[in-house]
Parts: structure tokens; sequence; C-alpha cells
């Protein structure tokens, strides 16, 4: 029984639209948690659900926060207790996503105009973002990114990599001192080495999540860099100590996972970052033009 006399943060949506499991609750609250509250709802969404299986003690610890703010969490999510909080994890462990081979029976038929069908479900994966992304992670990410005193340096894994070369591409254009670390591994953790407390790691990773992508965060940690992290909604491990953590919906009606909003969400960042620089980031996408006027042959 959810607890009816405590402050709920998802009380004011309707019952109909309100999210159902913790994951998304916590998703949902994310903006609106005080720092060391946000510390424990990241602890459980990068280790889910199992950091939300063992004990109020051992889940403090783990967030390094307390049990008294565990406790104040699970309750604005509407829970009586922290009992309560776990038995709706347990629950949903049966209903964790297969992987694309055990999704393939239960792929959507491309019907007879599988251009359109897929049009119109993938445009609503992209407008997902609105949804899963909170304001505050956004905020976060850009005032980092339009720090052009600020190194920034983009990493992913084996394919959400792409994703961090197109990102850097497109950033390099409106500021300086923006990089993309190479996919060697050796190189990649060297180039870390010149991180510091000012600079900012933008990692990309979506599942399957990656021991070479946990190392690099690692890494750059050690060396006091911020971190924006892209990840799919469950939350990549490497999201818990982020600065920014932006999730998106990777679920297709085919039975491999989407970037199609993870591509979305770029493009409100490099928007938004532009937008945030301004006229330097002008004049500096007119250099690029003009150097890249050569290239071209219209």
């Amino acid at each position: 029984m959810r607890a009816a006399s405590l402050p709920s943060l998802v009380s004011a949506a309707p019952a109909s639209e309100r999210p159902q499991t913790v994951a998304e609750l916590l998703r949902s609250a994310l903006g609106a948690l005080p720092p060391a509250e946000r510390r424990v709802a990241r602890t459980v969404l990068a280790v889910y659900p199992a950091a939300g299986l063992g004990t109020v003690a051992g889940l403090a610890s783990d967030s390094a926060t307390s049990t008294a703010t565990v406790v104040r969490l699970v309750q604005k999510l509407g829970y009586a207790g922290f009992s309560e909080f776990q038995e709706s994890l347990r629950r949903e462990l049966a209903d964790r996503r297969p992987g694309p081979l055990e999704r393939l029976d239960a792929a959507v038929a491309a019907g007879p105009d599988p251009l359109g069908s897929m049009a119109t479900r993938l445009g609503a994966v992209a407008s997902s973002i609105a949804a899963t992304v909170p304001p505050a992670e956004i905020d976060a990410a850009v005032a980092l990114l339009a720090d052009t005193s600020r190194r920034v340096v983009l990493a992913g894994g084996r394919a959400s990599h792409a994703l961090a070369e197109v990102l850097g591409m497109h950033l390099n254009r409106v500021r300086a001192g923006t990089a993309v670390l190479p996919r060697d591994r050796l190189r990649r953790l060297s180039a870390v080495l010149d991180l510091g407390p000012r600079d900012v790691a933008v990692v990309v990773d979506l599942p399957r999540y990656e021991a070479a992508t946990v190392e690099l965060v690692a890494r750059a940690r050690e060396r006091r860099a911020r971190l924006v992290v892209v990840t799919d909604t469950n939350l990549s491990p490497v999201s818990r100590d982020a600065a920014a953590v932006l999730p998106v919906v990777v679920d297709s009606p085919s039975p491999m996972d989407t970037m199609v909003a993870a591509v979305a969400l770029l493009e409100v960042l490099v928007l938004a970052t532009l937008q945030a620089i301004g006229p330097p980031a002008r004049e500096r996408m007119q250099q690029w033009e003009e150097l890249a006027t050569g290239e071209t042959v219209t």
C-alpha cells in the first residue's frame, strides 16, 4: 500500500499517466530530487534492480548517503517503506528485456507498408526524449558543453562510439577543445591521463554495457573530470557519478535496439550548446565553413 500522507513527486499526474515501474518513478523524479536523494536514485538505476534489493544500510553506503536519505526517497516515490519498494523491484525481475534473438519472434511484422509503419513507430521513439530526459539533466549537460574553458572528450562502446563521433563532429563546429577518443583501449586510456578537473568526458553507453567503458569512466573520474552520460532508460553502470545523465528509449518494433532517440537527443544537445555559447559559436561555424568550402563540389 502506498503512503497516502506523504507528498509524492508523481502524485500530480493523472493515475492513468503515472509511471508504473520503480525505474520509471525514479527517472521521473530525478529532476526534482535534492543531490543526496538523486545519488540514491542513480545508484539504484545504475545497477537495476539489484542495487535496490539489498539492505537500506547497503544502499546508503553504495550511494554515499544515509539510511534516512534512502527512506525519504522511497517515501517520496509513494511507497510506505523500503520493504514495499523492494517488493516492487522483485515483481519486475521477471519482466527484464530480452536480447535481440529472444525478441525476434515478438517483432512487429513489417506489413505491406514497412516504411510508413516504421516511420510512425520510430517517430514516437524520437519524441520520447521529452519524457525520458529530465530538463535539469539537459541543463547540466549543456552548461558543461557550452563552457569553452573546458576541454571535452567523447567516447562510446562498440556500436555507440559512432554516436560519440557524430556528436564530436558537430560540437567541434561550434566550440574549440573537442576531441573524440580513439577506439583502441590503450590509446584511449592514455588520452584520459591528460584529463583534469576542468575537463568533461561525454560517454555514450547503450546496451549491452561494456567493461571497457566502465574502465574508461573510472580512469576519467580518477582525474576528477566531469562526466556526461547518454544511456538507455535502465541506465548504464557508469551513470552513478555523472554530472548529467541523459536516458533514451532503445526499444524498437524490430528485434534490434534503436538509436533513433539517441540521435534526436544529440541534435538537441548540439543546438542547445550552440545557443548557449552564442556569437563565438557562430564565428567558429563560419570559419569551419570557409575551411570546408574546398572539400565540396556543390
